[in-house]
């Protein structure tokens, strides 16, 4: 499934004194199968963005496709659209509300109208996925698990609809180390052994390039790069004049190499600075 979006343009509180514009001009495509990081400075457009592709917000101006199809067509039911594309708000744990996990995940599949054995098929196969047993937490309340189980309640219910796309909108804030890194360990299996499309907003820049292949940067309601991780994270100059970072061991790699050390400056990750670094040692005669 791909997700289009073409000249895209979105006010708040248009003709009021609150007026302002959070998209302009916005045109890209994620296509099936893709991991997609979106980045961006605080009140760069980054959800308002997002929630167009489900229909969860209506463009000012310009078209949002799903699958070639413009979901604001008068015969298209934005209710499909919403099980195709399933959207993770930031801390979903806060829309938990059912006496237990089961009753919470079936929540969604039980309002599409679905019989009780697909529905706890779904259930199962949800939990499952973002590795909690079925068993051991479907008749316990949500509210007695940690924050970072919690949280994996609430994707499996978005899961529990099997949208083709899955959008999470900094899904690890406010978690501990621990639930932080199970989390984006979860995130990288549902893209990897189920297949899903997914696009991964956040401030993290070491999250985005650990996870992402493809990242888009907004500023100020527009993009201003859209390109492979390890070629955007070369862009530091942008970057730094859009309020952005790059991974701690991309800049450990920068000042490495501003101080006359041979390095690659692309590393993105802790074990490619590793191999990198011995290289570098190896080279110097440090060690053998």
């Amino acid at each position: 499934m791909s997700i289009r979006v073409e000249n895209l343009y979105y006010t708040y509180s248009p003709g009021t004194p609150f007026e302002r514009a959070a998209l302009e001009d916005v045109s890209l495509e994620i296509d099936d199968g893709e991991f997609v990081g979106i980045i961006g400075a605080t009140g760069s457009g980054k959800s308002t963005l997002i929630q167009h592709f489900n229909g969860l917000l209506k463009p000012t101006r310009g078209r949002v496709l799903v699958d070639a199809v413009d979901i604001w067509q008068r015969d298209v039911r934005l209710k499909d659209i919403r099980q195709k594309v399933g959207l993770v708000f930031q801390y979903p744990e806060h829309q938990l509300f059912e006496e237990t996990v089961y009753a919470d995940i079936a929540f969604g599949p039980r309002n599409m109208g679905l019989d009780e054995g697909e529905i706890a098929r779904r259930v199962r196969r949800s939990l499952e996925m973002v590795g909690l047993g079925f068993e051991g937490v479907r008749d316990r309340s949500p509210f007695e698990l940690s924050g970072g189980e919690m949280r994996r309640v609430a994707i499996a219910g978005v899961l529990a609809m099997e949208p083709s796309v899955l959008v999470l909108d900094e899904p690890v804030s406010g978690l501990d180390p621990r639930g932080r890194d199970e989390l984006l360990e979860e995130l990288e299996m549902l893209h990897r052994k189920f297949e899903y499309t997914v696009v991964l907003v956040s401030h993290s820049m070491d999250d985005v390039a650990r996870l992402a292949k493809r990242l888009v940067v907004l500023h100020k309601g527009r993009v201003v790069a859209d390109g492979p991780v390890r070629q955007v994270f070369q862009m530091t100059n942008l970057l730094a004049e859009t309020g952005l970072g790059v991974p701690q061991v991309t800049e450990l790699m920068h000042e490495l190499a501003r101080r006359g050390k041979k390095v690659r400056t692309e590393v993105l990750t802790v074990e490619e600075a590793r191999v990198e670094l011995l290289r570098l040692l190896r080279s110097e005669g440090r060690v053998r």
